[in-house]
Formats: structure tokens, sequence, C-alpha cells
């Protein structure tokens, strides 16, 4: 009987460190992952500019339309009450 106690607890600490093996495993690849996408979309991004158009409030209907017929770009609302709408848009000509 103790022997085979002794035999769960040796297989009990073995799948504990699979599991743990396993989530490091897990882990490391979803950090190259995040790693790889955030560098590779920075590097495809053209030149982006902004530029405030309220400084005092922010309706984002009205952000995003005034944004898309002044400069072809997209509209956001920032900072807190009151709330900034900026625009993002393309620098380059």
């Amino acid at each position: 009987l103790t022997s085979n106690i002794k035999g769960k607890v040796a297989i009990d600490i073995v799948d504990l460190k699979m599991i743990k093996i396993s989530f490091t495993i897990i882990f490391a690849f979803a950090l190259i992952f995040t790693v790889i996408s955030r560098t590779s979309g920075a590097m495809m991004t053209h030149d982006k500019c902004s530029k405030v158009l309220d400084p005092n409030n922010c309706d984002l209907t009205k952000c995003r339309v005034n944004c898309i017929q002044q400069y072809q770009g997209i509209g956001h609302c920032i900072g807190r009450n009151p709330y900034k709408c900026i625009c993002i848009y393309d620098c380059s000509p």
C-alpha cells in the first residue's frame, strides 16, 4: 500500500512538472507572437499625423465625420472630461 501511495505521489509530481512546462511553453509562444505582431505592424505603418479638431468637446460621430472630410483620417475622442477630438491621418502626400 505504501509503495502504491509513493507511486501516485511521484506521478502527481510528474504531472505538475508537465503542467508547468506546458504553461511556460505556451506563455513563451504567446509572448513571441505578441512581440512579432507589434513590431511588424509598426514597420508597415505609414507616417501618421494628428491634429486636434476640437479641444473642448468631442462628439464621436461628428469628430469622425469632420476628420474624414478634412483629412481623410480617423477621428478619436481622447483625454478626460472634457474629451478632445483628434484626427489621425496619413502625412504622406
